[in-house]
C-alpha cells in the first residue's frame, strides 16, 4: 500500500478524500471495551484507508477516560490521533495547562466544541465551568501557535513562548428547523474560521439538502476551509434513543426511525452500515473534502464494508438523494431546491420579514446611545462622572442602585463585565445555561435550550430582536471577550468608562 498521509496532509492535498473515525471511550480501561478499541487501533494501523482517529471528551456530559491516553496509543500505533477539546469543565488556566501537556506529547490534531452540559458525576450533577466558549478557545490556540506572549502582569510575564504546531478544527449545525436557530449557526462559524479554525466537522443529520445548504454557504461567504460532513451509523437501537431527543442537537422523524427499523429486518446488521456507506458517497459526490465517521462499533472489518459499499455506490450517488431528506416539512433552507437533484441552487430563498422591535428594545437602544457610544451625547459626561464616583464613598450606593435597576429589566448576574448592548439587551450569564458569549452551542431543538427544553434558546431570541433593528448579522462580524472573573459584583457602568471591562481589548468601547 502506499503510505497513509497525515490528516493535515490528507486535507491539504487535492483528490484526497479524507476519512476519520471516532472512539468513544468509555469510564474505565479495565473493562472488554476497552480492549476492543485497541483492538481496532491495532487492525487499523495495519490498513491505509483512515487518515485520523478522534476521541471524544466526556461525550453527553457524562465523565469517561481522558481522551490523551488513547490518542498516545493511537500515535504509538501509527495513527493520526484527533483530540476532541470542549470547554465545559475547565477553567481558562487548565484549559492552557493541558494545550502545554498536548503539545509536550505531540497531540496536536484538536477539534475544538463547547460540549455537553455536564450531566451525573460523583453524588450528583457536575457542575459546569464553560469559562471560555468555542471561539475563545480557538483564539488562546491560536495565539499559541504563534508564539504566546505571557502578560506583563503575570508571573514570569513579557516572554512569548516558542510556537506551537496546533492543528485545530470546528463543529458546526446546519441541521435546524428555524431561521432563528440556523442563521446564528452560521455566524458563529464565520467567528471560528476568524479565530483560526483550519477544518470543519458537520454536526450529525440525515437531510442532504442541509448538508449541500452549509457547503454552498462557506463557498459564497469564502469560508475556505475543508469542510468534513459527520456520517453517523445508527441502528435501531440508536434511533430509538436519538428520536427521544436524549442526544443534543440530533433528531430523527418517527419515519426515519420506521425506515431503520424496516431495512435492519431486511440486511440485519449491515443496515446501519449499508445506509451510512450510501450518505458517504452522496457527501463525496456533492464535494466535501472528507467524512467524520461516527457511531460504529469498533470492528475494522465493519469499517472496511462500510467504505468499500461507500465506493461501490459512488458512482451512482445521485440516487441516494432522497434517501436522506429527513427534516420537518416547515425547515427553513437558505438556498432554493433544485427539483432536478433535490439539493440546492445557488439562489438564496427569501427571508420572512422581521417582526416589529419591541418597544423595550428600541428605549434601551436610545438610552445606550446617549450614554454609551463614545463620543455621542452625553457619554463625556458620563465617563467624568464615573471618574469622580469610582473609589470614592458613593461607589457601593451606586453599585447598588445598578443592580437594583438590572435586576429588574434583564435578570442581571453581577458579572460586572456587560455584554447587554452587544446582545440586543438580553443577558447571557442569566439566559444562556452556558454562558456562551459569541453565539449558540449546537445543542438546540427547534429553537429551545437543550439543558432547559422550556426555554426558547438564548441567541434564537437575540437573533430575532438583532433582525427586528436590521443587524443580524453583528452576530457574523463581532468578537466578545471571555468575561473577566475579577469583575464580579463591580459595577460594569464604571468598568466601561473607566476601561476595565472587556472594552479595553479594543482601541474603543463599542
Amino acid at each position: 500500500m502506499p503510505p497513509r498521509p497525515s490528516f493535515r496532509e490528507s486535507l491539504a492535498t487535492k483528490g484526497v478524500f479524507t476519512i476519520t473515525y471516532e472512539l468513544v471511550p468509555g469510564r474505565s480501561t479495565r473493562l472488554r471495551e476497552f480492549r476492543k478499541i485497541i483492538r481496532f487501533v491495532e487492525d487499523a494501523s495495519q490498513d491505509h484507508r483512515l487518515h485520523g482517529v478522534s476521541i471524544t471528551e466526556n461525550a453527553g456530559g457524562h465523565p469517561a477516560l481522558s481522551p490523551e491516553i488513547l490518542g498516545r496509543e493511537i500515535k504509538a500505533a501509527g495513527l493520526d490521533p484527533i483530540l476532541h477539546f470542549s470547554c465545559k469543565d475547565k477553567n481558562r488556566n487548565q484549559i492552557e495547562s493541558t494545550l502545554f501537556a498536548r503539545d509536550r506529547e505531540g497531540l496536536h490534531n484538536l477539534l475544538i466544541i463547547t460540549g455537553d452540559y455536564p450531566r451525573y458525576g460523583f453524588m450528583g450533577k457536575a457542575k459546569p465551568v464553560f469559562d471560555l466558549d468555542a471561539v475563545h478557545l480557538l483564539r488562546l490556540i491560536s495565539a499559541m501557535e504563534k508564539g504566546f506572549e505571557l502578560p506583563e502582569e503575570a508571573p514570569g510575564g513579557g516572554v512569548k513562548l516558542p510556537p506551537m504546531p496546533f492543528f485545530k478544527g470546528c463543529v458546526v449545525s446546519p441541521f435546524k428547523r428555524y431561521e432563528a436557530e440556523l442563521l446564528p449557526q452560521y455566524y458563529k462559524l464565520h467567528r471560528k474560521v476568524a479565530a483560526g479554525a483550519h477544518f470543519v466537522i458537520t454536526q450529525v443529520g440525515f437531510d442532504a439538502r442541509k448538508f449541500h445548504e452549509l457547503l454552498l454557504y462557506m463557498k459564497e461567504e469564502s469560508l475556505d476551509v475543508p469542510l468534513l460532513g459527520s456520517v453517523l451509523v445508527m441502528d435501531y437501537r440508536l434511533a430509538k434513543i436519538i428520536f427521544r431527543g436524549v442526544v443534543p442537537g440530533v433528531r430523527i422523524s418517527r419515519a426515519f426511525m420506521a425506515r431503520v427499523e424496516k431495512e435492519e429486518e431486511k440486511w440485519g446488521p449491515k443496515a446501519a452500515l449499508i445506509r451510512a456507506a450510501k450518505l458517504i458517497a452522496v457527501l463525496k459526490g456533492m464535494g466535501y473534502k472528507g467524512v467524520h465517521i461516527c457511531g460504529a462499533k469498533p470492528v475494522y472489518q465493519d469499517i472496511i464494508f462500510l467504505l468499500e459499499k461507500a465506493q461501490e455506490f459512488f458512482s451512482h450517488w445521485q440516487e441516494f438523494v432522497g434517501e436522506f431528506q429527513d427534516s420537518p416539512p416547515d425547515t427553513f433552507y437558505l438556498y432554493r431546491k433544485d427539483p432536478e437533484s433535490g439539493l440546492n441552487l445557488p439562489e438564496r430563498n427569501e427571508r420572512a420579514n422581521a417582526a416589529r422591535a419591541p418597544f423595550s428594545l428600541l428605549f434601551n437602544c436610545f438610552l445606550h446611545d446617549l450614554f454609551f457610544e463614545p463620543g455621542k451625547a452625553f457619554y463625556p459626561q458620563a465617563k467624568k462622572l464615573a471618574s469622580k464616583i469610582s473609589g470614592s464613598r458613593l461607589e457601593p450606593l451606586f453599585t447598588k442602585l445598578e443592580y437594583s435597576l438590572k435586576k429588574f429589566l434583564f435578570d442581571c448576574e453581577r458579572c460586572g463585565d456587560c455584554t447587554l448592548g452587544e446582545l440586543a439587551f438580553l443577558c447571557p450569564q442569566s439566559q444562556c445555561a452556558k454562558g456562551l458569549l459569541n453565539g449558540p452551542c449546537g445543542g438546540s431543538q427547534d429553537g429551545y435550550c437543550e439543558v432547559y427544553p422550556e426555554k426558547r434558546c438564548l441567541y434564537v431570541r437575540v437573533y430575532e430582536r438583532l433582525k427586528a433593528l436590521g443587524k443580524e448579522e453583528k452576530l457574523k462580524e463581532g468578537f466578545i471577550p471571555p468575561r473577566d472573573w475579577n469583575l464580579a459584583g463591580t459595577s460594569s457602568w464604571l468598568n466601561f468608562y473607566l476601561g476595565r471591562d472587556h472594552h479595553r481589548h479594543f482601541s474603543s468601547p463599542k
